[in-house]
């Protein structure tokens, strides 16, 4: 219904004195009006030109209002169109029944003017809102479709960066893989004495950085393939433990070079078995334990502790990897586990950070059913807790993304 143009009205009578009447009265109140002199009339009209409502009257020979009504109750394109039933006193039964398929309202004969002006203008009020709610269910559902459009547009294009840039990860691994071999055979020869200390120092230089580049591709390369859904995992049974041990004992050197006292203390280790993909959680504490170091002051403690925990009847190995740094402020809380996040605290060395770690962290544990959150606050360091489950039994489904 265009609010800006007339209502259209038809009146549907089987005398033609009503129709003239009405048509009067109801053509100086503005509105476009069209007659039939019976319900079958009044049916081909609605098919063929859109009202915005109807009088209809009761009895008429033929096709009558009840079945008019009835018609109209079954087509979807009419069902909602207006109507105000004309009767006579004695014809109240039927107009009752027409009520119950969807007449709006009724109007006894002989017709009083003032309430059927009223009558009218609340009903086509009634409409335009109906149209309005309509209309604007209709745009909802364009614009959720073209988004959903869009959404799909915007995936495929992520998925075409993503595989990009896991191509590119994997291809820069290669030269840097030759790279860091050569400067592995200048410490040998300098070992030898057959290069100078000057040339030693610069491939000790050249082999930290290539390490830290793999570091960054071999982050960049594990989101790639989370995105992806690609992460396949090997399940074996694992002393969780000792793996957690191992991890320790590798970043035992970095510690040391700023200082740090990296403490491990385990409690009820022997009884922490379970399915677990050991590269995947030795990825995911490396990253846990690495980040404690990096972001701590030199001369620090960073604390590294695991026990058995009992939950619900279900069996977890609790890990807690706490720092001496600056801790986080509320806004790092609620990105920390983001991808590519950078937080307000800065490494302590000049580390460098992809703001990948944690993201994994989340990822690795999340596919193993377990759980990860941290503890912190400004200037009171923080804890990254990790709690796994220990099953028996690998979790049927669990091992691809």
């Amino acid at each position: 219904m265009n609010p800006l143009a007339p209502a259209r009205i038809l009146v549907v009578d089987d005398a033609d004195f009503n129709r003239e009447v009405m048509t009067r009265i109801l053509e100086r109140e503005g509105y476009r009006v069209e007659t039939a002199a019976d319900g079958a009339e009044a049916l081909q009209k609605l098919c063929e030109t859109p009202f915005d409502m109807v009088l209809l009257d009761v009895m008429m020979p033929g096709v009558d209002g009840l079945q008019v009504i009835r018609t109209m109750h079954d087509d979807e394109g009419l069902k909602h169109l207006p109507v105000i039933m004309l009767s006579a006193l004695s014809e109240q039964e039927t107009v009752l029944k027409c009520i119950q398929l969807g007449a709006q309202d009724y109007l006894s004969k002989p017709i009083n003017q003032q309430l059927l002006k009223a009558r009218i203008s609340a009903c086509l009020e009634k409409k335009r809102s109906h149209d309005l709610e309509r209309e604007y269910t209709r745009r909802v559902e364009s614009m959720g479709a073209q988004l959903q459009l869009v959404n799909e547009r915007l995936r495929q294009a992520n998925q075409i960066k993503t595989r990009f840039l896991a191509t590119a990860a994997h291809d820069l691994r290669n030269p840097l893989g030759g790279i860091l071999l050569m400067a592995d055979r200048i410490c040998e020869e300098a070992e030898q004495g057959r290069v100078g200390e000057a040339a030693l120092g610069q491939a000790v230089r050249i082999h930290d950085m290539v390490q830290r580049m793999i570091q960054i591709i071999n982050s960049v390369l594990d989101s790639a393939v989370q995105e992806m859904g690609e992460v396949n995992l090997t399940f074996e049974m694992t002393n969780v433990g000792d793996l957690v041990h191992r991890v320790v004992q590798e970043n035992e050197t970095y510690a040391d070079s700023k200082g740090i006292r990296l403490i491990y203390l385990e409690t009820f280790a022997a009884e922490c078995w379970g399915q677990m993909d050991q590269l995947r959680i030795s990825q995911a504490m490396d990253n846990l334990v690495n980040n404690a170091i990096k972001y701590s002051p030199f001369g620090s403690t960073v604390r590294v502790e695991l026990g058995l925990r009992i939950v619900d009847g279900q069996d977890r190995v609790h890990i807690e990897v706490r720092d001496q740094g600056p801790g986080l402020n509320p806004e790092d809380m609620e990105q920390v586990f983001g991808p590519f996040q950078r937080l307000s605290a800065r490494p302590t060395g000049g580390e460098y950070s992809t703001g990948l770690g944690l993201s994994i962290v989340k990822q690795m544990v999340e596919l193993h059913g377990g759980w990860v959150w941290v503890e912190s606050g400004p200037g009171q360091g923080a804890a990254f807790i990790v709690e796994l489950p220990l099953r028996d039994e690998v979790a049927t489904g669990s091992t691809q993304t």
